[in-house]
């Protein structure tokens, strides 16, 4: 899957029962495509779970967070 140059998305925190939040203090707008692949997480206040597969150093996160579609 592609994320599009211009998607805003959240990086990824550590929170209740050592589950995976998004961090809205770690918001991104992409400034390139990014490959991504779906995570098997339960998503969380309208938002799901991928992992950056390419290019792997282009954000300090690997997890990132964007909205489901509605």
């Amino acid at each position: 899957m592609i994320l599009k140059k211009g998607t805003i998305c959240y990086g990824s925190e550590l929170g209740e029962y050592n589950m995976f939040y998004p961090a809205y203090d770690q918001k991104y707008e992409l400034t390139m495509n990014v490959e991504v692949t779906k995570l098997a997480w339960v998503g969380y206040d309208g938002f799901k779970a991928v992992k950056v597969l390419s290019p792997t150093d282009y954000l300090p996160v690997r997890v990132l967070w964007i909205p489901e579609p509605a």
